[in-house]
């Protein structure tokens, strides 16, 4: 009987090397991949993905922010249950309202402004989920068939003008304080 040659040891070491490292490879799992990062507040897609969660009445934003003010971090819904008359907040799946607030941006601003909410609801709404109070607080908009409550909170002085004129949009596309 002929003996292996000298090199067939190392082969059979390297194949079982090789089986080893692919079986490792094998049974070792794979780490799932890292979800992506999610946009910012400041965003279009964030906008847009916080108004998907129901559907329902448009909100309407300001095209521009006036001065002081930043983009708002998250965007809030209500439902009127009209059969139980009764108002109740989030947690259905329809927005018979859409609200956001706006917070006065800086240290410095924040002394000085106030924070203002935007509320929209469809005209011919029986519910009242926005105010619908008229004073130096509080102002009432319309932009097509919405009304759009906007007040001041807090104690701080609000200058009114700044908000009665800016432009309206349901449109993120035309919002310019968004990326």
């Amino acid at each position: 009987m002929k003996s292996a040659p000298k090199w067939m040891p190392s082969v059979v070491a390297l194949g079982l090397l090789a089986a080893v490292l692919l079986f490792w490879h094998a049974a070792t799992p794979v780490a799932p991949p890292e979800p992506p990062e999610p946009p910012a507040p400041s965003t279009r897609a964030y906008v847009r993905t916080q108004l998907k969660v129901v559907r329902g009445v448009q909100m309407v934003l300001p095209i521009n922010l006036p001065a002081g003010y930043d983009y708002p971090t998250a965007y809030h819904y209500a439902t009127a249950q009209i059969a139980d008359d009764q108002t109740t907040v989030s947690g259905h799946d329809r927005a018979d309202s859409r609200f956001v607030v706006f917070y006065p941006a800086g240290k410095r601003a924040r002394a000085e402004l106030p924070v203002v909410v935007m509320c929209v609801q469809l005209i011919d709404l029986k519910n009242e989920l926005c105010p619908f109070t008229i004073d130096s607080r509080h102002l009432q908009r319309h932009y097509r068939h919405a009304r759009v409550a906007i007040y001041a909170t807090g104690t701080a002085h609000w200058d009114d003008d700044p908000w009665k004129n800016v432009q309206l949009t349901s449109d993120l596309n035309e919002v310019r304080w968004l990326r």
